[in-house]
């Protein structure tokens, strides 16, 4: 993950990085390998970010964020951090 990079370019980032891994272990075609990993739930849930709300906000912007509601969540419900 890069410095000024957006929601948007961090998910294409980790589909990428699944795909070429999928590439090495099965040796499938890397066209092919993109679609199977976009198709799976993980997959689909990143592409929906990536298209979503946030999607051009700085990643470590929108990271710090999800970190805090998932922590200020936790306190609610009374557990700690």
């Amino acid at each position: 993950m890069h410095q000024q990079q957006s929601v948007s370019e961090m998910v294409e980032e980790v589909l990428e990085r699944q795909a070429h891994y999928l590439v090495d272990r099965t040796g499938m075609p890397l066209e092919e390998a993109r679609d199977s990993v976009a198709s799976t739930p993980a997959g689909s849930k990143l592409k929906e970010l990536g298209e979503g709300a946030h999607q051009h906000e700085e990643a470590r912007y929108w990271q710090a964020d999800v970190r805090f509601e998932r922590a200020s969540g936790r306190v609610r419900q009374g557990r700690t951090p």
